[in-house]
């Protein structure tokens, strides 16, 4: 059965539809959530409430409409509803510590790494961002998305996602100059 059919009929109530659909969403649910939150346990409960909602609205989705950019909108909102709540309450960390007296060894260990300090960077930078340039920036850069694609999730036009991305790309390049030089691209002098 191919992703259409199952929508279709996880529409239609088919509940092991359903249950299917959810396995082959909750991953990129999760990284949404989790690049526009930046803390691993909300961005699970976030992706968990979508999964929630999407469960009460499914019926509602149009035959032959854009699921996923449906979906990922519902990501969205939810997101940045649970980062406006826990805001107050919470330093965002996006990264599980490592655990305690462990230390990693090897080339693995090494990227790991790396990947783990990128990640808190843009977490700390992307503070800088408003909620809209965020989302373009974290669903086009980070996720991949086309242009037009995460125009349909933000519900706004193509030219209007391209300057959410410059923008965003700017304030970054500014935050990672000031706030982390040593990652910052050298520029030649002229």
């Amino acid at each position: 059965m191919d992703e259409k059919d199952l929508i279709e009929r996880a529409a239609e109530g088919d509940l092991a539809a359903f249950e299917t659909l959810v396995v082959l969403k909750r991953e990129r649910v999760f990284w949404i959530a989790y690049n526009l939150i930046g803390d691993p346990e909300l961005a699970k409960d976030v992706a968990q409430e979508v999964f929630l909602r999407l469960y009460r609205v499914m019926r509602r989705f149009r035959k032959g409409g854009r699921f996923d950019a449906w979906l990922y909108r519902i990501t969205l909102h939810l997101a940045i509803d649970a980062a406006r709540r826990e805001r107050p309450h919470r330093q965002a960390s996006p990264l599980a510590d490592l655990a305690e007296g462990s230390e990693p060894r090897g080339p693995a260990a090494a990227e790991g790494l790396r990947e783990a300090e990128v990640r808190r960077i843009f977490a700390d930078l992307a503070g800088r961002l408003g909620p809209k340039q965020r989302a373009a920036f974290v669903l086009r850069e980070i996720e991949g998305m086309s242009t037009g694609e995460v125009a349909a999730v933000l519900g706004t036009t193509e030219s209007t996602v391209r300057n959410h991305i410059l923008q965003a790309r700017r304030l970054l390049k500014e935050g990672l100059s000031a706030r982390f030089p040593e990652y910052a691209p050298k520029t030649r002098p002229r």
